[in-house]
């Protein structure tokens, strides 16, 4: 394998977005993603590197808030933003 296994679980992950439709629900997404892991068991570190690439994926398009944690963007959060 050439690259690390991030890249190329970021690779499967593309291959499983680009047969989504862009309103594709976001369960149904998560689900697409999950079912595609490519590496057979699910563990040690190929694994891991998978829920790294898919949390960040999925991250784009989760409709629940991200936790207190987050960051808020500037616009939201009335602070003002120099455009360009």
């Amino acid at each position: 394998m050439s690259g690390s296994w991030y890249d190329s679980a970021w690779g499967h992950i593309d291959a499983v977005h680009a047969t989504l439709a862009p309103d594709t629900p976001f369960a149904e997404r998560r689900k697409a993603i999950s079912d595609a892991y490519p590496w057979g068991e699910r563990r040690m570190h190929p694994y891991k590197m998978w829920l790294k690439a898919q949390k960040r994926y999925l991250a784009r398009y989760d409709p629940a808030p991200a936790g207190p944690l987050a960051p808020v963007p500037a616009k939201a959060a009335g602070i003002p933003v120099r455009e360009g």
